[in-house]
Protein backbone atom coordinates (compact mmCIF):
# COMPACT_ATOMS: atom_id res chain seq x y z
CA UNK A 1 0.00 0.00 0.00
CA UNK A 2 1.54 3.49 -1.04
CA UNK A 3 0.80 6.55 1.17
CA UNK A 4 -1.00 7.70 -1.84
CA UNK A 5 -3.23 5.07 -1.20
CA UNK A 6 -3.83 4.98 2.29
CA UNK A 7 -4.86 1.22 3.89
CA UNK A 8 -8.28 2.54 5.59
CA UNK A 9 -7.62 0.18 8.46
CA UNK A 10 -4.87 2.19 9.29
CA UNK A 11 -6.56 5.91 10.14
CA UNK A 12 -3.48 7.41 11.84
CA UNK A 13 -3.03 10.43 11.29
CA UNK A 14 0.23 12.25 12.71
CA UNK A 15 -0.01 15.42 15.15
CA UNK A 16 -0.06 18.43 13.73
CA UNK A 17 -1.19 17.17 9.96
CA UNK A 18 -3.85 18.73 10.31
CA UNK A 19 -2.42 22.14 11.08
CA UNK A 20 -0.13 21.42 8.10
CA UNK A 21 -3.11 21.05 5.70
CA UNK A 22 -4.75 24.27 6.75
CA UNK A 23 -1.81 26.18 7.24
CA UNK A 24 -0.97 25.41 3.84
CA UNK A 25 -4.56 25.97 2.50
CA UNK A 26 -5.28 29.20 4.22
CA UNK A 27 -1.85 31.05 4.03
CA UNK A 28 -2.00 30.41 0.61
CA UNK A 29 -5.27 30.72 -0.55
CA UNK A 30 -4.66 34.35 1.82
CA UNK A 31 -1.33 34.87 -0.23
CA UNK A 32 -3.40 34.76 -3.83
CA UNK A 33 -5.83 36.95 -2.19
CA UNK A 34 -3.81 39.81 -1.11
CA UNK A 35 -1.58 39.53 -4.71
CA UNK A 36 -4.73 39.74 -6.65
CA UNK A 37 -5.99 42.78 -4.72
CA UNK A 38 -2.30 44.39 -4.58
CA UNK A 39 -2.15 44.15 -8.63
CA UNK A 40 -5.53 45.11 -9.45
CA UNK A 41 -5.68 48.50 -7.05
CA UNK A 42 -1.91 49.09 -8.53
CA UNK A 43 -2.48 48.28 -12.31
CA UNK A 44 -5.84 48.73 -12.82
CA UNK A 45 -8.79 46.98 -14.30
CA UNK A 46 -8.26 44.97 -17.55
CA UNK A 47 -7.19 47.45 -20.24
CA UNK A 48 -7.01 50.40 -18.21
CA UNK A 49 -3.26 50.80 -18.30
CA UNK A 50 -0.83 49.21 -20.18
CA UNK A 51 1.28 45.86 -18.91
CA UNK A 52 3.62 46.67 -16.25
CA UNK A 53 6.52 44.57 -17.56
CA UNK A 54 8.86 42.54 -15.24
CA UNK A 55 10.98 41.18 -17.25
CA UNK A 56 10.83 42.37 -20.33
CA UNK A 57 9.77 40.29 -23.35
CA UNK A 58 9.18 37.64 -20.89
CA UNK A 59 6.87 37.85 -17.37
CA UNK A 60 4.64 41.06 -17.35
CA UNK A 61 1.75 42.28 -15.10
CA UNK A 62 -1.55 42.39 -16.68
CA UNK A 63 -5.19 42.44 -15.13
CA UNK A 64 -7.58 40.03 -16.53
CA UNK A 65 -10.74 38.12 -15.70
CA UNK A 66 -12.03 34.92 -16.20
CA UNK A 67 -15.24 33.41 -16.09
CA UNK A 68 -13.92 29.75 -16.89
CA UNK A 69 -11.54 27.35 -15.47
CA UNK A 70 -8.07 26.96 -15.87
CA UNK A 71 -6.78 29.27 -19.00
CA UNK A 72 -10.23 30.45 -19.41
CA UNK A 73 -12.17 26.74 -20.18
CA UNK A 74 -15.67 26.70 -20.39
CA UNK A 75 -15.80 30.36 -19.60
CA UNK A 76 -18.64 31.05 -22.93
CA UNK A 77 -20.92 28.50 -20.36
CA UNK A 78 -23.81 30.81 -18.82
CA UNK A 79 -23.29 30.74 -14.87
CA UNK A 80 -19.99 29.35 -15.38
CA UNK A 81 -18.32 30.80 -12.49
CA UNK A 82 -20.83 29.47 -9.93
CA UNK A 83 -20.55 26.11 -11.59
CA UNK A 84 -17.40 26.12 -11.21
CA UNK A 85 -17.28 27.37 -7.40
CA UNK A 86 -19.81 24.47 -6.69
CA UNK A 87 -17.15 22.34 -8.03
CA UNK A 88 -14.53 23.88 -6.18
CA UNK A 89 -16.68 23.51 -2.75
CA UNK A 90 -17.51 19.20 -3.26
CA UNK A 91 -13.60 19.10 -4.49
CA UNK A 92 -12.94 21.01 -0.80
CA UNK A 93 -15.37 18.78 0.69
CA UNK A 94 -13.79 15.66 -0.98
CA UNK A 95 -9.89 16.41 -0.08
CA UNK A 96 -11.34 16.87 3.50
CA UNK A 97 -13.15 13.26 3.68
CA UNK A 98 -10.27 11.94 2.13
CA UNK A 99 -7.16 13.39 3.98
CA UNK A 100 -8.72 13.04 7.67
CA UNK A 101 -11.90 10.34 7.15
CA UNK A 102 -10.21 8.10 5.01
CA UNK A 103 -6.34 8.60 6.78
CA UNK A 104 -4.75 9.77 3.47
CA UNK A 105 -3.29 12.50 5.64
CA UNK A 106 -0.49 10.05 7.59
CA UNK A 107 1.14 10.72 4.44
CA UNK A 108 3.00 14.25 4.20
CA UNK A 109 3.75 14.64 1.00
CA UNK A 110 0.36 13.70 -0.51
CA UNK A 111 -1.50 16.15 2.43
CA UNK A 112 1.16 19.15 1.04
CA UNK A 113 -0.10 18.19 -2.41
CA UNK A 114 -3.69 18.37 -1.52
CA UNK A 115 -3.19 21.39 0.47
CA UNK A 116 -1.76 23.58 -2.53
CA UNK A 117 -4.63 22.27 -4.53
CA UNK A 118 -6.97 23.88 -1.35
CA UNK A 119 -5.58 26.93 -1.19
CA UNK A 120 -5.99 27.27 -5.14
CA UNK A 121 -9.85 26.02 -4.92
CA UNK A 122 -10.11 28.21 -1.95
CA UNK A 123 -8.53 31.65 -3.67
CA UNK A 124 -10.46 31.35 -6.99
CA UNK A 125 -13.69 30.04 -5.24
CA UNK A 126 -13.68 33.17 -3.30
CA UNK A 127 -13.20 35.41 -6.01
CA UNK A 128 -15.90 33.40 -8.01
CA UNK A 129 -19.02 33.49 -5.17
CA UNK A 130 -18.05 37.65 -4.45
CA UNK A 131 -16.73 38.76 -7.72
CA UNK A 132 -18.40 36.70 -10.57
CA UNK A 133 -15.34 36.29 -11.91
CA UNK A 134 -11.26 35.21 -11.26
CA UNK A 135 -9.05 38.08 -11.14
CA UNK A 136 -5.50 37.14 -13.00
CA UNK A 137 -2.59 39.05 -13.65
CA UNK A 138 0.37 37.24 -14.18
CA UNK A 139 1.28 37.35 -17.83
CA UNK A 140 4.55 35.04 -18.69
CA UNK A 141 5.63 34.83 -22.19
CA UNK A 142 8.84 34.26 -23.86
CA UNK A 143 8.74 36.72 -26.66
CA UNK A 144 12.15 35.18 -28.25
CA UNK A 145 10.20 31.82 -28.91
CA UNK A 146 6.67 32.94 -29.62
CA UNK A 147 5.75 31.17 -26.46
CA UNK A 148 2.63 33.28 -24.91
CA UNK A 149 0.93 31.51 -21.91
CA UNK A 150 -2.42 32.71 -21.05
CA UNK A 151 -3.07 34.89 -17.78
CA UNK A 152 -2.90 33.69 -14.18
CA UNK A 153 -2.88 34.02 -10.84
CA UNK A 154 -0.72 32.10 -7.61
CA UNK A 155 -3.71 30.14 -7.14
CA UNK A 156 -3.91 28.68 -10.53
CA UNK A 157 -0.14 27.57 -10.06
CA UNK A 158 -1.08 26.29 -6.32
CA UNK A 159 -3.11 24.36 -8.46
CA UNK A 160 -1.03 23.08 -10.69
CA UNK A 161 1.86 21.89 -8.49
CA UNK A 162 -0.11 20.28 -6.30
CA UNK A 163 -1.75 18.20 -8.89
CA UNK A 164 1.69 17.73 -10.60
CA UNK A 165 2.63 16.62 -6.96
CA UNK A 166 -0.15 14.48 -7.25
CA UNK A 167 0.85 12.69 -10.70
CA UNK A 168 4.21 11.96 -10.03
CA UNK A 169 3.05 10.12 -5.58
CA UNK A 170 0.74 8.27 -7.91
CA UNK A 171 3.67 7.29 -10.62
CA UNK A 172 6.63 6.69 -7.87
CA UNK A 173 6.84 2.92 -8.03
CA UNK A 174 4.55 1.21 -4.84
CA UNK A 175 7.60 -0.10 -2.53
CA UNK A 176 5.71 -2.73 -1.26
CA UNK A 177 4.97 -4.00 -4.58
CA UNK A 178 8.20 -4.68 -5.76
CA UNK A 179 9.53 -8.05 -5.99
CA UNK A 180 12.39 -9.39 -3.99
CA UNK A 181 15.25 -11.14 -5.19
CA UNK A 182 14.42 -15.04 -5.18
CA UNK A 183 17.50 -17.04 -3.71
CA UNK A 184 19.52 -18.18 -5.89
CA UNK A 185 18.91 -21.96 -6.63
CA UNK A 186 22.06 -23.59 -6.52
CA UNK A 187 23.77 -24.49 -9.93
CA UNK A 188 23.77 -28.15 -10.75
CA UNK A 189 26.68 -29.92 -12.33
CA UNK A 190 26.08 -32.38 -15.05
Amino acid sequence: MTPSTPDPTNRRIPRGRSLLFWGIALVGAGFDLVTKSYAFSTIGEPYQRLPVAVIPGVLELQTSYNTGALWGFMRSVPHSSLIFAGLSIVAAIGICYWLFARGAASDRRLTVALALIMAGALGNCYDRLFLGHVRDFVHLHIDAIRFDCAIFNFADNMLVVGALVLVLLALRPDAEATPEAAPAEPATTA
